[in-house]
């Protein structure tokens, strides 16, 4: 597919051959199936734009996903005008909707909320469909916003890294790819592409709003440029910290792989002597992964937090503490990190042949012969049993998955058992995996490290 005026863009610093180079580190492959997070902002309609016409000429499917929060009246019009701006280019659009936006607590981020669940549907959407990379229209502006707002925050290397030009988010059935190449680009180059296609966008009421965090420091960084202070010297910084990042992590990952045991129940066992023997950021980042991993959160813990844990496990005195979730044993010869049980509050619905996530940290694959329902997953109570589990400490009993009915426990999964009246119907215990442990082994990183507080 032709952007239709490619003559004119080859003018345009952000044209289909400055496109092409910034999507070749993505490796993607003829006949490969990838999609496009669209708000209808000119970001977004930009980057579609582009991604449109570089999938056409490479025989890779592209389709387009927008999501619609419930949170404002005009949502649902917008998303349909997307629809119809993307419809002539063949591009399959899909929206989406946060059906609890509206119910969200009020004592929770709005934002914040709104940012989970966006990128949890859309990643979801993405598994389902195959789909193996989700692009976001991020750019050097943004990059120097969040430079600079995690700057104010005293953050360290991870946090200054700001965001990765590719990171992936796991989801129940796998995990998708969030791909920015437009990060290199200014605002400004993103709305040379609309312009000169004629490609109408959206304008996002927010991002006048002063109120915001992100536009004051917006304002900011125009300020800092008049002083010298430029968006190329501050994306270079970036780049050295984005450089930087990639070494601790690789350390802290090699760190985890020699160092640490997990059981099927999500518990790890951290060796105290390797731990210690680690230089302070690479047994910090390891630390801060564990206790991320293990109490199935997506950021890592508050490094005050962190470091003042790490002082006490190092020098003492030691009691057990809980922190991220997480309840932390100093053994004799090793660091013991299990879930929590007071906070697990999570309840999942499910299918008969899903396969669900429970509370971040266990994979659960219903049979498909499972009758009645409907199911739900939610903390095993010991008092309502299948099985005694004798030979799981009594703290981690209550923080494993187990599947209940309207007739109460139907399945415990880490006892391999079933209800009675199931087991008759030839329904086999279910799989369940410890996700915590098949990250560390991939040595995949928490969303945020402890520096990015």
């Amino acid at each position: 597919m032709s952007l239709g005026t490619s003559a004119t863009l080859q003018d345009n610093t952000l044209g289909e051959e400055a496109f092409a180079r910034v999507m070749a580190p993505f490796g993607i492959a003829r006949g490969a199936r990838i999609a496009v997070a669209v708000s209808g902002g000119a970001d977004s309609m930009a980057l579609t734009r582009l991604l449109a016409a570089w999938a056409g000429a490479r025989g890779v499917d592209l389709a387009a996903v927008t999501v619609d929060h419930r949170l404002r009246a005009e949502a649902a019009a917008e998303a349909v005008q997307v629809a119809g701006w993307l419809a002539p280019l063949g591009i399959v659009h899909t929206t989406l909707a946060w059906e609890q936006g509206p119910q969200e607590p009020k004592n929770r981020s709005m934002q914040k909320a709104a940012r989970d669940a966006r990128y949890g549907l859309m990643a979801a959407w993405c598994v389902g469909g195959g789909r193996s990379h989700l692009f976001l229209a991020h750019h050097a502006d943004d990059q120097v916003e969040t430079f600079l707002i995690r700057l104010t925050r005293g953050s360290g290397v991870s946090g200054l890294a700001a965001m990765m030009p590719a990171t992936a988010l796991g989801t129940a059935g796998g995990s998708v790819i969030l791909a920015r190449p437009l990060l290199g680009f200014a605002k400004a180059d993103l709305l040379a592409v609309c312009r000169t296609l004629n490609q109408p966008w959206i304008e996002d009421p927010s991002n006048t709003n002063m109120s915001s965090t992100r536009v004051r420091f917006r304002q900011a960084a125009r300020l800092l440029e008049e002083e010298g202070l430029t968006r190329g010297r501050l994306l270079e910084t970036v780049g050295h910290m984005q450089r930087a990042r990639a070494a601790l992590d690789q350390a802290a990952s090699q760190l985890m792989r020699t160092a640490t045991a997990w059981d099927e129940y999500g518990a790890v066992r951290l060796s105290l002597s390797a731990w210690c023997a680690a230089p302070d950021e690479i047994a910090l980042r390891a630390l801060s992964r564990l206790l991320t991993c293990a109490g199935g959160q997506v950021y890592g813990p508050r490094f005050e937090s962190l470091t003042r844990i790490a002082r006490a496990l190092r020098s003492g005195p030691w009691r057990d503490a809980t922190l991220h979730g997480c309840v932390i044993v100093r053994e004799p010869d090793c660091i013991l990190i299990h879930r929590e049980a007071a906070p697990i509050d999570h309840v999942v619905s499910a299918k008969a042949g899903e396969t669900i996530v429970w509370d971040g940290r266990f994979r659960i694959k219903l049979p498909v012969n499972m009758p009645y329902g409907p199911w739900r997953i939610a903390s095993w109570t010991p008092e309502d049993s299948l099985a005694p589990l004798q030979d799981v400490a009594h703290r981690l009993r209550t923080t494993l998955p187990a599947v209940y009915d309207s007739f109460g426990m139907a399945a415990l999964p880490h006892a391999g058992a079933v209800r009675d009246d199931l087991a008759a119907a030839g329904v086999e215990p279910l799989d369940v995996a410890c996700i915590p442990a098949l990250n560390t082994l991939l040595g995949v990183p928490p969303a945020e490290d402890p520096a990015c507080a």
